[in-house]
């Protein structure tokens, strides 16, 4: 992903009394190829919590620039939900939801089969992302990134009243990719990145689509 892009971020946990059958169904066959179809989005990306602070479930999405998440078509989806989408996300919980502007991408192309996370809402340090590009000479680590809110398109969703407790956000969120997790966290580690991180597994990754295709 280009940096300047766009990334949004979704975490939450379910509720208990979610149906977790139904909780998949809806994500594969109804939410990612519907926001798969809006004019500017590039991939999604889900995963699955293996341990860590944050919440159960992660999924992210590309965009070709952070405008396509305040953009008309999509925030026309995010008015007119289905009622599939209405259903489930009366079970979701802890929600964050992050606009983001990706401010470094490196390392290999593709997915680790593993992701630590940390986010919190501090700015960024000066030199952090070369610092972090610093633990991709680390073995087990594939790929880095570093994405930052962007208050210019930071818009409230409609969407967020069918959530109990509504939305929170994080102003910076760390994404370290790779094979192991040991040699994950050791390359965090060495890099004085001191936060607890969440490790996921990955669910599921889009094919990307070429961005001329993504705007046509």
């Amino acid at each position: 992903m280009a940096k300047g892009g766009g990334l949004l971020c979704v975490m939450n946990d379910v509720a208990p009394a979610c149906d977790r059958r139904d909780y998949e169904a809806w994500y594969q066959q109804d939410h990612v190829p519907d926001r798969l179809g809006i004019p500017g989005f590039l991939s999604a990306r889900r995963y699955r919590r293996l341990n860590g602070p944050r919440a159960e479930f992660l999924t992210f999405y590309e965009t070709e620039t952070p405008q396509v998440l305040c953009s008309a078509p999509y925030l026309k989806r995010l008015a007119e939900p289905t009622e599939w989408t209405a259903r489930i996300m009366a079970h979701f919980r802890t929600m964050s939801r992050s606009i983001c502007r990706v401010a470094l991408d490196e390392g290999q192309a593709g997915a680790g089969g593993l992701l630590a996370l940390i986010a919190h809402n501090a700015a960024p340090a000066s030199g952090l992302e070369a610092q972090l590009t610093k633990a991709l000479e680390q073995p087990g680590v594939t790929r880095v990134r570093l994405w930052c809110a962007d208050p210019s398109v930071t818009v409230p969703s409609p969407e967020e009243k069918l959530r109990p407790g509504g939305d929170g956000s994080f102003a910076m969120i760390i994404v370290v990719e790779g094979t192991n997790a040991e040699m994950i966290n050791a390359a965090i580690a060495a890099q004085g990145v001191s936060d607890p991180a969440t490790f996921y597994s990955l669910i599921y990754a889009s094919p990307e689509l070429p961005q001329k295709e993504a705007t046509a």
